[in-house]
């Protein structure tokens, strides 16, 4: 499902900072009750990185996500879109990525790598301003 960018954002980005705001800005348009689920979104970039697209990939429960790689190109390689970032939230508050979240971006980055795509960043989220970025964190 695509999903539309707030209206008081920009579509370029500068950093994970950027799309960590942008990414939360999103998920708080759920009510409370549909936070409490793990969301997980890939954000298609242009060669400027300017946002492309946002799209929902899936709706998980409270602590897990089921998601099979190839769902995560379908879009990017429809679109051409050749930088992709990847986004999804923790509802418990707590941003540190988890063994899964670690393999499944290695996964995606390996497909990312064969179909000469550019993953830029793994983005995890909460309700509250933290985020963890597996760039930064050197996981990407």
């Amino acid at each position: 499902m695509t999903v539309r960018l707030p209206k008081d954002e920009n579509v370029r980005i500068a950093n994970s900072e950027d799309i960590a705001r942008i990414m939360r800005k999103i998920l708080l348009r759920q009510n409370r009750l549909h936070r409490k689920k793990e969301y997980f979104w890939t954000i298609g970039l242009s060669t400027t990185n300017d946002i492309e697209y946002i799209e929902l990939l899936t709706i998980g429960t409270l602590n897990q996500n089921s998601l099979d790689p190839v769902e995560v190109f379908n879009f990017a390689v429809s679109k051409k879109c050749k930088k992709l970032i990847l986004c999804h939230n923790h509802p418990s508050g707590d941003v540190t990525p988890s063994k899964s979240d670690k393999m499944l971006t290695e996964k995606i980055h390996k497909g990312a790598v064969t179909l000469n795509i550019n993953l830029l960043d793994h983005i995890i989220i909460c309700d509250s301003e933290e985020y963890y970025s597996m760039r930064s964190n050197n996981l990407v």
